[in-house]
Parts: C-alpha cells; sequence; structure tokens
C-alpha cells in the first residue's frame, strides 16, 4: 500500500487468532489453544493488523502451536517494513513481553498494550493508584478514575472502573455459588476418605487428600482478589489517560476483521493439506477482506461494514434476462438492495436495469 495515500494508519491494531483443520495430513496443523472450541483437531494460528481507518495491513502465519508472545516477534518484524517511524502498535496483554516491547522500541514504533492482570503488580499499583493524583473522566456513560505513573522509558496508566468492579463481582459471586453446591453434592464423599480434588464446600475447603479442613467463620470467596475493576496500560506515549483508554478500545477493530475473516469469508475450517495450498487460502481470504475495506474505505460511509452480510446482499443479487415474443432480449437485476450502492455506484447498470421496463 502507498504510504502517500494515507492507506497506512500509523496507529495499528494487531491481534492474533487461529482456525483448525479438517484432516490430520498437514505439516503446519499443530495442536495447541483452540478459539474455535475444538480442542481435538489440528490448528494454524494467524496474525493480523488493522489500522484506525479499518483497513487491513499486515498477516502473518505461524503453525498451530505457536503463542501470542511468540508469534508477536513476527509481526514487529513485519511492522518495521510496512510502518513509518512513531506509529503505534496497539495489543493486548498476550503479546505484552519485555522482549517484545523492546524490540519495538528498538524499530522506532511506540506500542500501547495492557499488562497481564497478577496479583502481586496488580496490588503494588493499586497502592500507588490511591496515592496519586486522580484523574477522573467519563466515557460512553462509563466512569474512570485514572492515575498516570512514569516507569523508566514507559509510562503506566493504572485505571478504575466503579461498574466494571461490580460487574466482575458478580460473575464472581456466581461462581462461588456453583463451587458451594458442588461441594456440597461432594461432602459425603469426602468424609468417607475418597480423593476428589480441590473444591469449595459449605462446611469448609475439601483438600486433595479428601480431608475436610473446617472452616469457624463463613467461607470467604476465594475467587475475589481485590483487584476488580482495576486495570493497567503500558505505553510509551505520553498522554492524557482519557485519550489513551479511547485508543485502547478501538482495539475491537482488530477483534471485528478476526471475526469477518471467520465468519463472512469463511476461514474456517481449512480442508487443504499442503503447506503453500494452506498459505495460499490464507492470504486469498485476507485480500479478500482488504478490497472490501479499501472498497468501504474509499466509497465513505458505507452502509454496510459487516462482510457476512454484504456477502448474503451479494450471493441474492441476480441477473434475469426476459425473452419477449419480438425484440431483443431486456436484462434486469434483481435483489438490488439500496446498501450495494455505495460499492456498485452506477456501473452495475452496464449490465441490466435495476427496474423492469415501463408497462410491466
Amino acid at each position: 500500500m502507498d504510504a502517500d495515500q494515507k492507506l497506512v494508519d500509523p496507529t495499528q491494531f494487531v491481534d492474533f487468532s487461529s482456525t483448525y483443520f479438517e484432516g490430520t495430513k498437514c505439516q503446519l496443523g499443530k495442536p495447541g489453544y483452540s478459539r474455535d472450541n475444538q480442542p481435538r483437531k489440528l490448528q494454524i494460528t494467524f496474525g493480523i493488523s488493522v489500522g484506525l481507518n479499518n483497513i487491513p495491513t499486515m498477516l502473518t502465519i505461524q503453525k498451530g502451536n505457536v503463542q501470542d508472545k511468540t508469534h508477536m516477534k513476527s509481526m514487529i518484524r513485519l511492522c518495521s517494513k510496512i510502518l513509518p517511524n512513531d506509529s503505534l502498535l496497539v495489543f493486548d496483554n498476550g503479546g505484552n513481553t519485555k522482549a517484545n516491547k523492546k524490540a519495538i522500541r528498538d524499530k522506532n514504533l511506540h506500542y500501547l498494550t495492557r499488562k497481564a492482570k497478577k496479583k502481586g503488580p496488580y496490588r503494588k499499583a493499586i497502592q500507588i493508584f490511591r496515592n496519586g493524583p486522580q484523574v477522573k473522566f467519563t466515557t460512553n456513560d462509563e466512569e474512570y478514575q485514572s492515575v498516570k505513573v512514569s516507569n523508566g522509558n514507559e509510562y503506566q496508566y493504572i485505571f478504575f472502573s466503579k461498574n466494571r468492579e461490580s460487574e466482575q463481582l458478580a460473575k464472581k459471586l456466581k461462581q462461588f455459588k456453583k463451587e458451594l453446591e458442588k461441594g456440597s453434592k461432594l461432602l459425603k464423599k469426602v468424609k468417607k476418605g475418597k480423593d476428589l480434588g480441590q473444591h469449595v464446600a459449605p462446611e469448609g475447603y475439601i483438600i486433595i487428600r479428601g480431608e475436610l479442613q473446617e472452616s469457624i467463620d463463613g467461607i470467604p470467596n476465594p475467587y475475589i482478589t481485590g483487584i476488580e475493576g482495576f486495570f493497567i496500560l503500558e505505553s510509551r506515549v505520553d498522554e492524557h489517560p482519557e485519550k489513551i483508554l479511547e485508543t485502547y478500545k478501538n482495539r475491537d477493530k482488530a477483534e471485528k476483521l478476526i471475526r469477518d475473516l471467520k465468519e463472512g469469508a469463511e476461514m474456517r475450517p481449512i480442508r487443504h493439506w499442503s503447506d503453500h495450498a494452506v498459505i495460499g487460502f490464507i492470504l486469498i481470504v485476507f485480500l479478500t477482506k482488504v478490497l472490501v475495506s479499501l472498497t468501504e474505505f474509499l466509497c465513505k460511509n458505507p452502509v454496510v461494514k459487516n462482510l457476512k452480510i454484504l456477502k448474503k446482499y451479494l450471493i441474492n443479487l441476480t441477473l434475469t434476462i426476459v425473452y419477449p415474443e419480438f425484440g431483443f432480449g431486456i436484462r434486469i437485476i434483481s435483489n438490488y438492495l439500496p446498501e450495494l450502492q455505495p460499492f456498485f455506484r452506477d456501473f452495475i447498470k452496464k449490465y441490466g436495469n435495476l427496474e423492469p421496463p415501463n408497462g410491466w
């Protein structure tokens, strides 16, 4: 893509996913964590990058057992060849490692990523949050509090949301209640000394040896960690927390792109077995989405942005040829919807009439 046409946006959203095989012959297919709920089938992983302007720019393909933090290395090398200096890579905590962040800095690029939610580092950050100068703002009807901390060659943005805290606590309470119900059913077996693993029961904790560890007071919810409602973003960019959060939230552009590739362009499942056929198939699917995105970008504000729906409209588009008793055949385009106008403009009229002739 030509950077002079501003098709390669300097803000890129990176994400990784996988698709699975129907078969076991492809050498690229490996067992791994399945995002498609197909754990018993071989898969292949791929990475994508899409700009703030919704135009996909990069594709990487790796074997099915490659983790995101390793896959990210390939994406960084590719980004350095395509993106201008000082471009911003936005990605989740799956690719967040010290080595990857250093590699991004070495390539004269910036990053915005989420810090993995581990209790130790988060509790230290929460202490800083409570003692530091807090910034309050509202976005999408949700209130946030934030503290920005300079940490060497990067900035940490510590956020807290009361709404998120309530949602996470409610989810963990529901999970705790399920464990208590499960523990009630196992309690009789535990008292007989059977080895049942670790569970929570109304009378205490069921431990690995099949014994009952009694609790005098009420059993605390073991899933509550005290970091609910908090999340931390890390970046080289020194910006207002509200702007940083807004940029990170746009990461759903990458998630929507992956959904379009899988559902709209039917990337899953793969029924090829040679390495070149598999790579070619994924590349063609990706380029299909690129062409659609370019068309949307050049059309300005298209009505249909979902590839699955657009495909449905295109499949229903029909050319009907009517041969009257006398005269030439009349070509009529059927099932033409207004949503297709930004894509075809007047070009489609060369193939037929959009409406039946007068008098029909």
